[in-house]
């Protein structure tokens, strides 16, 4: 038996020739992935208030629908005017009515005159 010397020494070269270049190659894919990390975060921040923007845009485009156009603007003032109108003639009536009080009031007023000066006669 001979005894031959095992050398090992270029498998531990090539050990860590592939440590190092396999730590390198880990640093290089976390540099890379980690900004691919950050945009991921902010692309779904960014999603996340677009969905709150399409809530709040859907709200007021409903909003929006329920209000009244120029044209239901334009009926409610008319109608307004033709009230106004139906106002003065009953205002009128009214100013009427309480002429004829007064003379109702006037005649009753004689009737009760005369009749308690008629008692006392």
């Amino acid at each position: 038996m001979s005894s031959e010397v095992l050398n090992i020494s270029p498998v531990i070269v090539w050990v860590i020739a592939l440590s190092q270049l396999l730590t390198f190659g880990l640093t290089v894919w976390n540099l890379i992935t980690s900004v691919s990390r950050v945009n991921t975060r902010r692309l779904d921040d960014h999603s996340a208030r677009l969905d709150e923007h399409g809530v709040r845009l859907s709200g007021l485009e409903q909003g929006q629908k329920t209000m009244p156009t120029k044209d239901n603007m334009h009926e409610l003032e008319l109608a307004m005017e033709r009230l106004k109108g139906q106002l003065n003639t009953v205002s009128q009536a009214m100013s009427g009515h309480a002429q004829i009080m007064e003379r109702l009031e006037d005649v009753v007023a004689r009737h009760e005159n005369h009749l308690l000066d008629g008692a006392r006669k």
